[in-house]
């Protein structure tokens, strides 16, 4: 019997694990996607937030709040509002990783580097969402906000 299809090993493992790649790189894809469609919905969220109480920020800056206690109020509540999505988000990430524990490859559930590398990059997220917001609550003219009701 005449020996056909010669091929190396890494070949060979390369030919067995294209999908497991492709696969992987669309996940990431998605997580990418999602990263920022989550800074987006932080941004949006304080934007909104902030346009609605223009006007308390104005009449407090009026009467002598520093910036730092508008700062410490549009980042305070930025941060109740990931603590709120942190909270279940670690939960639900557990009961996931419980169900689909074959398919982790060696992580397991409650992996506490990859917990905490998640909620690590969520606060990054919610500090770069929050930025603009932040910013533009600190510009606030507090004799137009008032003026405007």
């Amino acid at each position: 019997m005449p020996i056909s299809e010669v091929n190396t090993l890494s070949e060979v493992v390369d030919r067995d694990t294209a999908s497991r790649a492709v696969q992987l790189r669309v996940l990431g894809a998605f997580a990418a996607i999602a990263f920022v469609l989550a800074g987006i919905g932080i941004h949006g969220l304080l934007s909104f937030t902030v346009s609605q109480r223009t006007q308390e920020i104005g009449v407090r800056m009026a009467l002598g709040a520093r910036s730092t206690d508008i700062l410490g109020m549009v980042m305070g509540r930025s941060a109740m509002l990931t603590l709120a999505g942190v909270v279940p988000g670690i939960a639900l990430a557990y009961v996931a990783g419980r169900s689909m524990e074959a398919l982790l490859a060696g992580v397991k559930p409650a992996d506490t580097t990859t917990l905490v590398s998640a909620v690590t990059l969520v606060i990054v997220m919610m500090i770069i969402g929050s930025l603009m917001p932040t910013l533009r609550a600190l510009r606030v003219n507090p004799i137009t906000a008032i003026r405007v009701e």
